[in-house]
């Protein structure tokens, strides 16, 4: 499948480009840029997966899960830091962050075994080469279509929070393979509602951190904006949904 090599190759052209920019200089935007890259690999074994059986697309992953693991412990202090920021939350030190007095250390070793993860990658590609091309268009449309109303399932017409990570999952991957069957009105949607789930998620994650610290009042507020968010998401996933769209 043309596409799809295409496609392909861009990602780990883009993920290596990033572990060698990373090794030279630190940048938590190439460390961002590297997962982002990372998931969008995962979303295309996931689909030689269900197209091609035999491919076993979990096992493909791993070496690439644990550079995707180890940058997100990296990452983790930062982005909370800019949460706190964000909703103007002050008084947590950095004793109460995970990872904030490990930063160093982990940039290091991350660092030092950036040539290792360069090398796995390179093989990776090798291997999955031949499977990429043996996909068929229809068959990523039919990988798209059942992702798309695995989605519907997760959300409508019964609304549950606890399934709403489990499905910002599932549209990611659908945006990250949109070439493969632009449905535009669908991923505009799926766009709006996976920043709607992430923004809350970024909530979730910060009310761990104020309840561990027991700022109950700065807890009582996060609470009451994330129940707000959750009618919000209610109400826009019902008007779509409820029109009979996948």
């Amino acid at each position: 499948m043309k596409k799809l090599s295409s496609y392909a190759n861009k990602r780990f052209k883009a993920l290596i480009d990033s572990l060698h920019s990373y090794h030279q200089i630190d940048d938590p935007e190439v460390l961002h840029s590297l997962r982002v890259e990372l998931k969008k690999i995962k979303s295309i074994l996931n689909l030689l997966q269900y197209g091609l059986p035999n491919l076993k697309g979990h096992k493909h992953y791993i070496p690439f899960r644990t550079i995707f693991r180890r940058a997100g412990e990296i990452r983790q202090p930062e982005v909370i830091y800019k949460l706190l920021l964000q909703n103007q939350i002050g008084g947590i030190t950095d004793s109460q962050i995970p990872n904030a007095d490990q930063e160093e250390r982990l940039i290091s070793t991350f660092k030092k075994d950036v040539p290792v993860f360069i090398a796995t990658v390179t093989a990776k590609r090798s291997k999955l080469k031949e499977y990429i091309k043996n996909l068929t268009e229809k068959m990523a449309g039919k990988y798209l279509t059942k992702r798309r109303r695995q989605v519907k399932r997760l959300l409508f017409p019964v609304f549950e929070p606890d399934a709403l990570h489990k499905t910002r999952k599932i549209i990611k991957e659908i945006i990250f393979l949109d070439w493969v069957d632009k449905d535009k009105p669908s991923v505009t949607f799926l766009k709006k509602i996976e920043n709607r789930i992430g923004q809350w998620h970024d909530k979730q994650v910060l009310l761990k951190i104020l309840n561990s610290a027991q700022y109950k009042d700065q807890s009582a507020i996060l609470i009451a904006s994330c129940q707000e968010d959750l009618v919000n998401l209610k109400m826009a996933i019902q008007a779509h949904y409820g029109k009979g769209e996948i």
